[in-house]
């Protein structure tokens, strides 16, 4: 049989010496709790204070009250299995909760049991009685239950615990030797010709060996000591993980397997970062016993300087090209939006209705269209001046964007005209959505226009539905224009529909000429 090492032994010595003087101190100072003492108390403290209150109940109640309050606090009260009210004189049971006549057991004195208490009632003639409890009785494994007591918890609680601290205390008390002394200097001057930065540790993570390569790391690795934990070095243990298990030599040494490729970052003596790149790979013996680990440390800093130039340059490159998307974007606004109002203009919405018109193949495209011009528009320049003719301009078109859904197409088509088509929808359709954009026209862009105070802004709408074919959508614009006009001669602020017979047919509005 093997024997223990002394560290191991004095480690139980320790922990024995340290148990026996907690058992001495809870026999001569009780410094742990009794818990069934402690029980014992607590039931004859509820056993007194139910005593108090039957004792006040017998003066104003009768049995059959005081037996239902005795219930209720048999219910809520745990391990209270039964409770009675006993006469002294004839031993009759005047009132009882749960089965109490059944489980009590007489009991000879005065003196209560763990599970039975018994509380005298005495009146100004002398005894009177006695209030008698019942609780369930302990039916725990006795082994669990001694195993629950304060004392065995402790010990075991220290036995295990006290165990690992002792041990990691006296390990270290009893690093006193170089694990460095017995290193040839012919391995040392071998190991200083590699170009990387080389450590040999022991099984515990100590340096024995640093090549010459790795001192040259940081200008604190120059003074390194042999014997000290490669994990504590303060310029390298800055950019290590917190929890040491997750260094390399650490999980190198633990799963007796290499681990490669970890990366750490540090500061040179110059403030410049540095990064390295940390093999790690256990060394065995004969018998695939680790004996310790072989730490690499390779330094790919201009590695990393070159990668970090080529990110650079890349990045430029998408911003730049970003760049370019966002002026391609610009220019396609400038070339298909109005600058004032952000309608389409008329080539736009030419290319838009021959998308629509390709989309539908040999399919007739049913559109709605209107034509919008602002009343007497000339006359708010004359008298407010173009600012606000152009403020006016912009309100009316704000107002026939948020009446279009996504797929109408808005168009300024002229200075004070815009054009709005509809696909797919009907006369009647058509028309009502017409006399919404008049009545928000009329109703909400004069208050809108701040400048002036009081100003009306109202305007006439041609309506036309149709189909459109080879021609595109200028014949529709042409009739949804000729409605326009109609209504302007009907006395603006209106909208008409087309109709070849009665194309001035108009929807009356608010306002005539």
């Amino acid at each position: 049989m093997r024997r223990a090492s002394p560290l191991t032994q004095m480690t139980l010595a320790l922990v024995a010496l340290a148990g026996t003087l907690i058992l001495l101190a809870d026999l001569f100072l009780g410094v742990l709790p009794d818990r069934a003492a402690q029980q014992r108390m607590l039931r004859k403290s509820i056993g007194e204070n139910l005593a108090v209150q039957v004792a006040e109940q017998l003066r104003t109640s009768d049995a059959a009250t005081i037996g239902r309050s005795l219930a209720a606090i048999a219910e809520r009260t745990p391990d209270l299995r039964s409770i009675g009210l006993r006469r002294s004189r004839d031993q009759v049971l005047l009132a009882q909760a749960g089965e109490h006549a059944r489980l009590w057991e007489p009991m000879t004195g005065a003196a209560s049991r763990d599970n039975q208490i018994l509380v005298p009632l005495t009146s100004s003639a002398g005894p009177w009685g006695s209030l008698e409890l019942g609780f369930a009785p302990d039916e725990s494994n006795p082994v669990l239950r001694q195993l629950l007591q304060p004392m065995t918890l402790l010990l075991i609680f220290f036995s295990s615990v006290g165990t690992l601290v002792f041990w990691l205390y006296m390990r270290r008390a009893l690093q006193h030797l170089d694990p460095a002394s017995v290193i040839p200097e012919r391995v040392q001057g071998a190991f200083d010709t590699m170009a990387e930065g080389v450590v040999v540790l022991d099984v515990r993570g100590r340096v024995l060996l640093a090549n010459r390569s790795f001192r040259l790391l940081h200008q604190d690795a120059a003074d390194l000591r042999s014997g000290g934990a490669l994990s504590t070095l303060p310029w390298l243990a800055a950019s290590l993980p917190a929890d040491l298990a997750q260094h390399a030599w650490s999980r190198a040494l633990a799963e007796k397997a290499p681990n490669a490729g970890s990366t750490l970052e540090i500061m040179d003596s110059d403030g410049q970062l540095r990064q390295l790149v940390v093999n790690a790979a256990p060394v065995t013996d004969s018998g695939r016993r680790v004996r310790g680990c072989l730490v690499t440390f390779s330094d790919v800093t201009e590695l990393h300087r070159a990668n970090a130039a080529l990110r650079d340059a890349l990045s430029a490159l998408s911003a730049s090209n970003a760049e370019i998307e966002r002026k391609n974007r610009e220019l396609h606004d400038l070339a298909t939006r109005d600058p004032l109002t952000g309608c389409l203009n008329r080539r736009a919405l030419d290319a838009a209705i021959a998308g629509l018109r390709e989309g539908a193949g040999t399919a007739a495209v049913q559109l709605g269209c209107i034509m919008v011009d602002i009343d007497h528009f000339k006359r708010v320049n004359d008298q407010h001046g173009h600012a606000v003719g152009d403020r006016v301009i912009q309100e009316v078109a704000k107002k026939l964007h948020q009446a279009a859904r996504a797929t109408d197409l808005v168009c300024r088509f002229g200075g004070e005209e815009f054009c709005v088509v509809v696909p797919g929808v009907g006369a009647a359709e058509m028309m009502a959505f017409a006399e919404r954009v008049r009545e928000r026209i009329e109703r909400e862009c004069g208050p809108a226009v701040r400048e002036v105070q009081g100003l009306r802004v109202t305007a006439s709408i041609g309506v036309e539905v149709g189909s459109i074919g080879s021609t595109g959508i200028a014949p529709l614009i042409g009739r949804a224009d000729e409605a326009l006009y109609a209504a302007k001669r009907s006395g603006r602020n209106r909208v008409c529909l087309f109709t070849e017979r009665a194309p001035a047919s108009p929807v009356a509005g608010a306002e005539h000429a």
